[in-house]
């Protein structure tokens, strides 16, 4: 059966156009959704102290209550506050740690250092973390080598004066002293770990 007129492309440009519209049309309230921190049901049901306690434990800001307000608000739901609040202080100081602030650190996440400030353990936490960073900072910079690397073999390969050749194969060789001095550095940064 043949969809009707009304919704069948009528040219080959229509046609390239008609899918990812269709693909936008479906995908929207799926991206959409996403955007509000929790469902209407989800709002009804919740406990408050076990929603903040999860939210602490991961390291999210307590200002996350404000969005849990606006999203259940909508259904007419109000947020336990003071429950909220004291299962995020439990929570937050599960978080706040040297090992979570190396786990941090080792994936980069700097920003949530803040989230401790003026929690117990923060100083643990922040030494970790920066420890950490400075691990992650490290990998970027020989991942960012290894990128080089492989770019310039293609240069070689593809060189045709003995100059230019000799000049790339010397860029390779300094390239990997650098490597070889990195994982030595992040040997050292690695026994810092908690």
């Amino acid at each position: 059966m043949t969809p009707p007129l009304a919704t069948r492309p009528r040219t080959v440009a229509a046609a390239a156009m008609f899918k990812p519209c269709v693909l936008a049309l479906v995908l929207a309230p799926l991206l959409l959704g996403g955007c509000a921190s929790m469902s209407e049901s989800e709002c009804r049901v919740a406990d408050w102290g076990r929603v903040g306690h999860n939210d602490g434990a991961r390291g999210e800001p307590e200002r996350q209550l404000a969005a849990y307000t606006e999203d259940c608000g909508q259904s007419g739901v109000v947020p336990d506050a003071a429950a909220y609040r004291q299962g995020w202080d439990v929570g937050i100081q599960r978080f706040c740690t040297p090992a979570s602030g190396w786990q941090q650190g080792l994936q980069g996440r700097s920003s949530k250092g803040a989230v401790c400030a003026g929690q117990p353990g923060h100083e643990g936490f922040a030494r970790a973390l920066n420890a950490g960073l400075q691990v992650y900072q490290t990998r970027q910079r020989m991942q960012n080598n290894t990128q080089d690397i492989n770019r310039l073999h293609k240069k070689l390969e593809s060189a045709t004066s003995d100059d230019e050749k000799r000049r790339i194969r010397q860029q390779l060789q300094d390239i990997d002293r650098e490597q070889y001095r990195l994982r030595g550095l992040m040997g050292q940064q690695q026994l810092l770990a908690p």
